[in-house]
Parts: C-alpha cells; structure tokens; sequence
C-alpha cells in the first residue's frame, strides 16, 4: 500500500508537469488560487439568498458562496446552488450583505520566511502559533533541499484519513532529491579517570624499661 502511494504521487507530479507543458503557449500561462468560500445548508438562509440573488431554482439544498474578489463575501461574487450546480453572479441587498459581513474565515496563520531565515526561527515561534511554526519549518527544510529555484506553489491537505499535497508553477529541471543530513552523535571516547590517595602511615614504638633490683 505504501508503494501504491508513492507511485501515485510520482504520477501525479508527471501529469502536473506534463500539463505545464502542453498549456504554455506565448501569451498565455495557467495557473491556480485558493479561494475562500462559505457553504449555506439552513433552508431558512438558503431561501433568503435564493431570493435576494434572485434565482429561480425551486429545489437548493446547498449553497455555496465564493469570494472572488478575495475582499469579503458580496457585490461581484458567485453563488453555486446544489444539486442543480449552477453559478449566480450576485448582487446582495442591505439585509443580506449585513448577514454575510458576518462570516469570518479564522483561525488562518500564515508564516513568511526570507531566504536567509533559518527554519529554527519559527520552531521558536510564541507557543500560541509554535507547532504551526514546526510544521513550517519542517516544510522549509525540505524545500530548500530538493528544489534549488523559484518559483514553486504549494497546497497541503489533509481531511478523511488522507494527505495529500499538490506542487506547480516550478521548473522541473530544478527539483532534486537530496536526503537529508544525517545526525551524528558524537563519539563516546572512554576517559579514565585515575586517584591517587596519600596516606601516611606512622607507628609509634613504645618501648618498656623494667628496673632490676641491683640494677639493669
């Protein structure tokens, strides 16, 4: 199962590549953006949107609103509705657009590293963001290792069980495997350690004189 992994993600790098190649043409580069987007599933919001926007579908379940000016949700966006799937450029009244300035997208955390920037600068990051700070340091080891250029695109996710990542926008010929360092321990040289104790000893003699009568 292993090995089924890592040939899919050398196969998916191939057709990335592949793609890159066959797309480019003079004039004309193809790229990708993260948007962010909000997914309406309460029938009470939903029919107020599908009024507000003015759609005429009958049955939505779901819909989902993107941000395509990346300033907030509102005049100038899309809504998809579900199951039908279709797109609704909007254009909201006071009483929607007040709903959606709302919505806040949270929680995100970005990290920018100079090239000069050592990884351990974010594994040193204040405890609040410190384990996003591992993670990117993590990554940026890795990168600075096995791709030698600029520039590179990146997404990482992971969700059900699996994690995935996709990689564009680089050059190829630029990306290298390099191991990475190996640890080395220091070597245990062996210290002996000698003591030398003093000890004198000094013994006394007592002698005992025993007086005769008539002398010694």
């Amino acid at each position: 199962m292993k090995g089924l992994r890592w040939l899919s993600l050398a196969l998916l790098t191939g057709v990335i590549g592949a793609e890159q190649t066959v797309l480019a043409q003079p004039g004309v580069s193809v790229d990708q953006v993260l948007m962010q987007n909000a997914t309406v599933t309460e029938p009470r919001l939903i029919r107020l949107f599908a009024e507000d926007f003015m759609i005429p579908e009958e049955k939505i379940n779901k819909m989902v609103i993107y941000d395509l000016t990346g300033d907030g949700f509102g005049d100038g966006d899309l809504a998809r509705t579900f199951p039908g799937g279709k797109f609704y450029l909007i254009t909201p009244s006071e009483n929607a657009q007040r709903i959606m300035n709302a919505w806040s997208f949270g929680g995100n955390v970005k990290f920018t590293a100079d090239s000069n920037d050592p990884p351990e600068l974010f594994e040193n990051a204040p405890d609040s963001v410190r384990a996003m700070g591992g993670i990117f340091a993590a990554l940026l080891r890795g990168l600075r290792r096995n791709y030698k250029g600029q520039p590179i695109k990146i997404h990482l996710e992971q969700k059900d069980g699996v994690t995935s990542v996709e990689l564009w926008g680089y050059d190829p010929r630029l990306m290298q495997y390099e191991p990475p360092p190996v640890n080395k321990v220091p070597e245990q040289v062996p210290v002996m350690k000698l003591i030398y104790l003093e000890k004198t000893i000094v013994d006394s003699v007592f002698t005992t004189a025993v007086r005769r009568k008539g002398g010694f």
